[in-house]
């Protein structure tokens, strides 16, 4: 298909396709004379990709650059899966040593740490408790952890349903950031029905 034709197709204007194409985030497509290419399928994909870690995601071009050629380098899916999760990971600054050491402690268990993003959002976020003097007990965020491997497992069996490394890609990244979202939501959600429901449980009866 020509530039025009992928434009369509894929909703990607074709001043953009064209800068993707400058950027190297977009494979050259088929040379057919000095002025004119043919783009394919996997262009398509690739565009999908893009325009999800760039306006679902957030990721930067640079960041998707580092992580297509990543992708088109072959390297594992476990790195590639990693480099996505830092790219829609926020930064910030570091952690505590004593917040660090005690997410290590409850997320090693029988496995090595694997995810230096996560444990460090974990660590500054127990850091940001202890800055308003509230140290979370070692039982609610032991719950924590044991409803986070659930969602994982959840998020990695998602995965799996996905054909082509490039769509389970696509879905790490922008599952990553949007399954944050969501299950805030539905954490506010479950916690407003459960208030509710306690509260209508201690309410007194009317008298008769």
């Amino acid at each position: 298909m020509r530039i025009s034709e992928l434009s369509t197709r894929t909703g990607v204007p074709v001043a953009t396709i064209k800068y993707y194409l400058r950027e190297g985030v977009l494979p050259a497509g088929e040379r057919t004379s000095a002025t004119q290419a043919v783009y394919g399928e996997h262009h398509v994909e690739r565009l999908a990709l893009v325009r999800a870690l760039v306006e679902v995601a957030g990721v930067s071009v640079a960041g998707v650059k580092e992580l297509t050629a990543v992708l088109d380098a072959g390297q594992p899916l476990g790195e590639v899966f990693g480099v996505a999760q830092r790219l829609v990971s926020a930064a910030g600054q570091p952690a505590t040593e004593e917040s660090s050491a005690r997410v290590a402690q409850l997320t090693s268990g029988d496995h090595e740490a694997v995810s230096d993003v996560g444990a460090a959002m974990a660590a500054r976020a127990l850091d940001g408790f202890a800055a308003g003097d509230r140290v979370p007990s070692e039982t609610w965020i032991r719950t924590y952890w044991e409803a986070a491997q659930l969602v994982a497992r959840a998020d990695l069996e998602e995965v799996g349903r996905r054909p082509g490394t490039t769509e389970r890609v696509r879905l790490v990244a922008v599952g990553t950031s949007m399954g944050d979202v969501l299950l805030a939501g539905l954490r506010r959600v479950a916690q407003a029905q459960l208030t509710q429901a306690q509260l209508t449980r201690t309410q007194p009866e009317e008298e008769s």
